[in-house]
Parts: C-alpha cells; structure tokens; sequence
C-alpha cells in the first residue's frame, strides 16, 4: 500500500519541526547583528529562508544520521549550512541575468521584493555563513571541519552546482545527449544532494565502506529527484531542451526513475536503520506517480 506524500510529510513532522527550529533561531539570531543601515539585507534573507519548500537536503542529513544510529542533533549545523547553500542558489538562479523567474513557491522572487542587488548580496551572504556556521560548530575535531569544507567548495563551487549552473546557461540550442543531461544535473542538483548524505557520514564517522554505500545512495538520488522534477514539468505542459522528457519520452523517463530509485535503495539496504532514507526515495517517485 502507498503513502501518500502529505502522510510522509506528517510523518516527518518531528524532523522537519526540529530542523525549522534551528534555521529560524539562526536567521533570527543574524538578522539582529547585521551593521546598522544593512536591516533590508537580514529581511531578505529571512523571506527566501522561511518561504517553504521540501526541506529535502535537511531531512538527507537528519536520516542519514539515524541511519548510522547516531544523533541527529549533531548534524542540525551542517544541515543548515547546505540549505543555506541552497537558498543561495534559488535566490540566484531566479535573478534577470539568469533564469529571469518573478515567482518561487508560490511567492515573488527576492529581487522582485528587495531589488537586484540586494537579492545579490542576500545570495553573496547565504553562501559564507555556511561556511561560517561549519566552521564555529565542528571545531572541537578540526579534521572533520575541514572535510566538510571540502565537500562544500566541491559541491557548490565551479566544479559542482555552480559549474552545472553554468553550462545550464550556455548549452547548445541543438538536442543534448542522455550523457550531457545526466551530467548537468549531477553537478547542478545532485551535488548539494550528495553534500546533504556525505556531509553527515562524516560527522558521524562512518566507516570508508558505508560512505562509499552512502555516497552511491546519495548519486542516485539526486539524479532521481532532477528526473522527478522534469517529470511534474513535463505533466504541466513545461518541457525544456535540456528535460529528460524531452530525449526519452515521458514512459521511459519513468523507467530510468524507478531504476534509479532502486539503485539507491540497494545501495543502504545493509545500513543499522535506513528507514528514512528509504521512505524519502519512496517520497520523490510518489510526487509524479500520484498526480
């Protein structure tokens, strides 16, 4: 029997209460240090902060903590840093020079609200104090400090997102290969995907072999839930170049979304309790399969 994504969604509701905590007690918190005269800056990063969305990167780390039977609370940090990544990224993506976008999740875009170049320098902001908040709450053990920032720059510098933003906006008109597609997203979506995985598999330890486990899970996944995104664009009537829909057809973009799924399903079957990175690939497939 299925569950609907609502009934995930509540069942998580301990998870995602507790993550919400800790994001909005930090924006809270830096939007009453900001210099005198820089207030519109800590609004603007508090609109794109609090407007919604799934929360699917957070709830990788949380899960990805319980999976190794370790505390959750500990990864809460790091958690917010990859949304604030995030964040950052949509608060971009949606600027005139780039994906030219008025609306996010239902409400104006940041730049539509707080103009251009604050919308600039709330995205500017987001990205540093990631780094920032990596750097004030995993000192105690600098080694894993230091990988964590190393994950960080690869997955959201020129040689992750950003790199696949870029060639986003400059691909050739002409129809992609499943290869260029697969490789844009990989860098563009999957990466911060895989950050949310590895990133708390290094702060709890795990071992080379289940980080590898962790990492596979983490690939799949993100080019799963690109494919899931292609797929609701696809049922809305919005199909573009670079849409897996678009190459394959909408029945076989299906297959390579199962196949997906069950790869990374495989791949932590073996883990202490993976139940909830199970039930989150189950979520993304459910988003298209019951429209």
């Amino acid at each position: 029997m299925q569950i609907s994504t609502e009934e995930l969604q509540e069942k998580w509701s301990s998870q995602i209460e507790l993550f919400e905590s800790y994001l909005v007690n930090w924006v809270d918190k830096f939007a009453t240090q900001v210099p005198n005269g820089a207030e519109k800056l800590g609004e603007s990063i508090k609109y794109s902060i609090t407007s919604g969305g799934k929360r699917f990167r957070p709830l990788l780390s949380i899960f990805t903590s319980e999976a190794l039977g370790s505390p959750s609370v500990s990864v809460l940090p790091f958690a917010c840093a990859v949304e604030l990544v995030h964040t950052y990224s949509l608060i971009h993506d949606d600027l005139p020079a780039m994906d030219d976008d008025d609306m996010r999740r239902g409400k104006p875009t940041n730049h539509k609200v707080y103009s251009e170049a604050t919308a600039i320098l709330a995205g500017d902001t987001l990205l540093t104090e990631a780094f920032g908040l990596v750097a004030n709450h995993y000192t105690e053990n600098p080694r894993i400090a230091v990988e964590l920032v190393k994950e960080m720059t690869l997955a959201s510098g020129g040689l992750g997102m950003v790199g696949g933003q870029m060639i986003d906006l400059t691909h050739s008109k002409n129809t992609p290969s499943i290869e260029q597609i697969e490789n844009l997203h990989n860098l563009k979506t999957g990466a911060l995907i895989r950050l949310a995985v590895v990133g708390a598999a290094i702060i709890h330890g795990a071992s080379e072999q289940t980080f590898e486990k962790l990492s596979n899970y983490a690939r799949d996944l993100g080019l799963a839930f690109q494919i899931a995104d292609d797929i609701e664009d696809a049922q809305e009537g919005k199909i573009e170049n670079f849409n897996f829909v678009h190459l394959l057809g909408l029945e076989k973009t299906f297959e390579r979304l199962h196949d997906l799924s069950s790869s990374a399903l495989s791949s932590i079957e073996s883990l202490e309790s993976p139940g909830g990175l199970r039930e989150l690939v189950h979520f993304n497939k459910q988003r298209v399969l019951l429209n």
